[in-house]
């Protein structure tokens, strides 16, 4: 709701001081001629200052799109690393296969209920840093006799390095835009100021349809800046990423026998 209001009041705030700026500095129709010979230039210029905006805004949008897309296929590639390691615990022998157990079971929780909040502000959870690690060395541990043991060990040992390199690039993701988007993040901005700004500079005509057209302008170019601040970053924001798929490995694992050989 609070993003709603800013978003409200930041395009308000854009049609109003557009409005204000063509009324008070518009020309008179009486100047209307006076300048036909430099129409074709003025126009070739606005549709330069278009297409880069455009260009912008499109380079942005894909690298936001693809940015949610990878954070949201790492997060299921995750969990689903934790179910599979769960799945060979089955042939673990006691007290390890318990303490393990438990251990897989607790970390998909605290990605989903205290490290996920956390993503928002590029921090990482120092609990489920302590359970990954403890995991660690717990499989570590397990003897490398007889083979079923051993197989599943490597296994497990697998899967947590598959979940320690997804989880550091879902850390790395935290910490918001590349160099790359926030280059374009920038220049979506300077383009969307830069089509409200240049007919204002080269002289606009205050009539009533040019203030409405320049104001409807300005709420759209408002809007989509606003949006795309929305969306810098993956775990926060209009498009964020939620913990979906660590929700669904709890249930998953809870639904697990018991008894459950891998």
């Amino acid at each position: 709701m609070d993003l709603m209001w800013i978003a409200f009041v930041i395009v308000v705030a854009s049609v109003v001081v557009t409005i204000a700026a063509c009324l008070l500095f518009g020309r008179s129709r009486v100047h209307d001629q006076a300048d036909d010979r430099d129409a074709d230039s003025r126009g070739f210029l606005g549709a330069v200052i278009s297409g880069l905006f455009i260009v912008a805004l499109a380079f942005y949008t894909v690298i936001v799109w693809e940015d949610n897309g990878t954070a949201e296929d790492n997060a299921a590639r995750e969990a689903a690393a934790v179910a599979d390691a769960y799945w060979q615990t089955g042939v673990m022998p006691q007290p390890q296969r318990d303490h393990i157990r438990l251990l897989l079971a607790e970390y998909p929780k605290l990605v989903a209920d205290e490290e996920w909040p956390k993503l928002a502000h590029g921090e990482a959870d120092d609990r489920t840093t302590e359970t990954l690690n403890s995991l660690h060395t717990e499989i570590l541990s397990l003897p490398a006799t007889p083979d079923e043991v051993k197989s599943a060990r490597e296994r497990a040992l697998e899967r947590l390095r598959e979940i320690t390199d997804l989880r550091r690039d879902r850390l790395d993701q935290a910490g918001g835009l590349d160099n790359m988007g926030k280059l374009t993040l920038i220049a979506t901005i300077v383009g969307a100021v830069g089509m409200v700004v240049f007919p204002l500079l080269i002289g606009f005509t205050a009539r009533l349809r040019h203030v409405l057209q320049m104001g409807v302008m300005a709420a759209v170019l408002a809007f989509v800046c606003v949006l795309c601040l929305g969306m810098t970053h993956p775990f926060s924001g209009v498009l964020r990423v939620r913990p979906d798929a660590f929700t669904t490995v709890t249930e998953e694992i809870a639904g697990i026998p018991a008894d459950a050989d891998g």
